[in-house]
């Protein structure tokens, strides 16, 4: 039993569990056997195991080096793994493109309140262009009447504002009429004020100055004057009914600010310096049809 026991230790430690049958010599030939075959000659050549380990171990190495060298084309570790700062970026984003925006939004308000200013000088060229010129019309109402031939008919007022004024946007028309000192004559039904009354004209009165004489003189130079001159700002024409020479210099400061100055008149009232001044002069007697 103790030989038995002793054989089957030997063979399981070799690998191989003989039956009981098998005898002392087949064990020794077992054994040769064993020690001959390739794994233990294997072991019993470590150079040449070596030489295969380090074989093995270049190889690993060059393909870990190949795998380093290939990790770039992939993607870096950044590309790979999200940043701790990722929600920081996102928002540094959001903040670019909100900037941007703001920028564009203002650079479109500019263009806008360019777009707005052109529109409003050209709304006001326009306005300008389709607005009637703007007249003042002043009346010398003694030249007016002594000019005209006693023999012919009244001048019809009404008419006669109609005629200066047409085409053009009539600010102003004001009669200078001279009046009588009596008080037992109504004002509105003198010679010089009567003809006007009925019309949109603003009539400025004077007493009539009386010479040792006998002589009577209703002189509105030094007021008619003035308004025209106060009001040549404000207005595009002026329309003098009148010929007398004392307005040509008023005439001269007038034209000197750009105002147009046209000047209507009989012929036998109408001063040489009266009508060269003028832009335009209107003979009345030539249009007498259209007036009376």
């Amino acid at each position: 039993m103790k030989k038995e026991n002793e054989k089957g230790t030997q063979s399981i430690i070799a690998g191989r569990r003989p039956s009981k049958k098998i005898d002392i010599d087949e064990e020794n030939n077992i054994n040769e056997e064993i020690l001959t075959s390739p794994v233990n000659s294997e072991l019993d050549n470590p150079s040449e195991d070596t030489e295969d380990i380090e074989a093995l171990s270049h190889e690993i190495l060059s393909s870990d080096k190949s795998s380093e060298e290939a990790l770039p084309s992939i993607g870096s570790t950044q590309d790979i793994v999200p940043s701790d700062n990722s929600n920081t970026r996102e928002a540094l984003a959001k903040s670019s493109e909100f900037l941007d925006l703001k920028e564009l939004v203002v650079q479109q308000g500019s263009i806008l309140e360019e777009l707005r200013a052109g529109l409003l000088i050209l709304g006001g060229q326009l306005d300008q262009s389709t607005q009637l010129p703007r007249l003042g019309i002043f009346v010398d109402v003694p030249n007016l009447i002594y000019g005209q031939d006693p023999d012919s008919r009244p001048l019809h007022m009404g008419k006669l504002l109609q005629f200066i004024g047409e085409g053009r946007d009539v600010v102003r028309a004001t009669a200078y009429s001279p009046v009588s000192d009596d008080p037992m004559e109504a004002l509105e039904q003198q010679k010089f004020v009567a003809p006007f009354v009925p019309y949109e004209y603003r009539i400025v009165t004077k007493a009539l100055k009386r010479f040792a004489d006998g002589s009577i003189k209703g002189n509105f130079d030094v007021e008619m004057a003035i308004d025209m001159l106060t009001m040549a700002d404000g207005l595009d024409a002026i329309a003098v009914v009148s010929g007398d020479a004392d307005f040509s210099r008023a005439v001269e400061v007038v034209q000197t600010r750009g105002v147009r100055v046209e000047v209507f008149a009989f012929a036998q009232s109408s001063s040489l310096e009266m009508r060269s001044l003028a832009d335009r002069y209107v003979e009345l007697g030539s249009v007498l049809n259209q007036i009376v």
